[in-house]
């Protein structure tokens, strides 16, 4: 009994400068060493801050490419918060390649214009969809210097419908109501196809000629009925006007001839939108920007509508003036999207880049941030953000003075091969929003004295 006292007493004395020193710690505010702002040799503490001001406004940038994209977008929905969002397209039509051989015994049938969906949609795809097509009365060439089409660019036709379609679309599936796979099909008047079969039978130069026959056909538009909006779908840019036609005989043999899409570069949407009744309604290219709080405390984000969110940090350089002020160590931005305005019907922009911006509006290049790694809670929508380590521009904004901080800032964009063909949407809430847990903040660790 005396021994194991006595090494229980020795092993409290061994343990007494560990106790000593853990408490010690336990009362110490953690410090970090940051030998890149003064004497390496000293110690710091880190302050965070959460209180600068991010003045945010919702800007209207006008047009931009929406030819050789790939998709063909068409349809018509109502957003709540956008406005009524329209896209037709428009398509250069060439003849068959190789051109079928056709006798005095060949059949013609039928003709319908063949569509393919490409899985992508935005909006009430529960809505039956109705599909025109018309004829265009110009050849598709890009107007005055233009090197491209932009979505508010045009095409002359005649109004007259050529033929329509009542489908119902289901994208994830890859399937339409027509029960031919990803297929819309649409049937075209026969006098066009009789027309056409008979330039393939008698081939002369205007079908022989692919810039004869752009002159003589011109091309296809197809637009959504404006009575039945649901939602805007995306469609391969494989676009065929096919001939059905038969080889009479002991057996019929079927056949086909395809006018295929031609110049995908030509080929282009027109996406129009009336946001008549909306928070954004007052936006136009005489008005091109509206303060955040002049818009319900909010800010609307949504690209191939020509929206874009501009960011300002006009009070940082106030930080210049605290007592205990060494350096900013660290700046992250994190924007939350606005509970209850995003859902899997209206899906957030997925990638959102930040790049410099000015008075005028002009978008620099992306900045090195990253696509705001977006975490998404449906559940809750508390936890829903975009965030970024933005060190290096606050740092740099530090050293810009308030006058142009009250003027420079960031533009929030999305990578330019997805704007123009996606209609993702995100809505921000400023600092005065009423939902506190959805409210963009600017987070600043800076290197104290004390």
């Amino acid at each position: 009994m005396r021994r194991k006292c006595y090494l229980s007493q020795r092993s409290i004395v061994y343990l007494l400068p560990v106790l000593l020193m853990l408490v010690v710690s336990a009362c110490t505010k953690p410090v970090i060493s940051f030998q890149s702002v003064y004497n390496g040799d000293n110690a710091t503490n880190v302050i965070t801050i959460d209180t600068f001001a991010v003045q945010v406004s919702t800007v209207f940038l006008d047009s931009f490419v929406t030819s050789g994209t790939s998709t063909q977008l068409l349809g018509r929905y109502i957003d709540p918060f956008f406005g009524t969002i329209t896209s037709q397209n428009y398509s250069d039509i060439g003849t068959p390649n190789p051109l079928p051989i056709l006798t005095n015994y060949s059949v013609y049938d039928s003709i319908q214009l063949i569509l393919r969906i490409n899985k992508t949609f935005y909006g009430d795809t529960t809505k039956v969809q109705r599909y025109e097509v018309s004829q265009l009365t110009q050849v598709m060439d890009f107007p005055g210097i233009q090197t491209a089409f932009f979505n508010k660019n045009s095409i002359p036709y005649d109004p007259t419908v050529l033929g329509s379609t009542d489908v119902t679309i289901n994208p994830f599936a890859g399937l339409t109501s027509q029960r031919q796979g990803d297929s819309v099909k649409i049937t075209m008047p026969n006098s066009m196809g009789q027309d056409l079969f008979g330039l393939l039978y008698r081939q002369p130069d205007t079908i022989t000629n692919p810039t004869i026959f752009r002159g003589y056909f011109k091309g296809l538009t197809v637009y959504p009925d404006t009575t039945l909006p649901g939602a805007i779908y995306g469609f391969r840019d494989t676009l065929i006007l096919r001939i059905y036609y038969h080889e009479p005989g002991v057996v019929v043999v079927q056949k086909t001839a395809d006018f295929h899409l031609t110049n995908a570069a030509t080929q282009f949407n027109q996406i129009t939108v009336d946001r008549t009744g909306t928070p954004t309604q007052s936006l136009s290219e005489a008005n091109p920007e509206l303060p955040s709080t002049s818009s319900g405390n909010q800010a609307f984000l949504q690209p191939i509508t020509s929206l874009y969110v501009k960011l300002l940090f006009p009070t940082i350089t106030n930080l210049l003036a605290y007592q205990d002020y060494l350096a900013v160590m660290k700046a992250q931005l994190i924007i939350k999207p606005v509970q209850g305005t995003y859902s899997p019907l209206y899906n957030l922009v997925p990638q959102v880049n930040l790049s410099l911006t000015n008075q005028a509006n002009t978008i620099g290049g992306p900045l090195p941030y990253g696509n705001g790694n977006l975490s998404i809670d449906y559940l809750y929508g508390t936890n829903t953000n975009y965030s970024y380590d933005i060190t290096a521009y606050i740092q740099n904004a530090l050293t810009q003075g308030a006058e142009s901080n009250a003027k420079n800032g960031l533009m929030l964009i999305a990578p330019s091969t997805s704007y123009n063909t996606m209609f993702n949407r995100t809505i921000l809430g400023n600092r005065y929003n009423a939902l506190q847990s959805n409210q963009i903040s600017l987070l600043i660790y800076y290197a104290s004295y004390y």
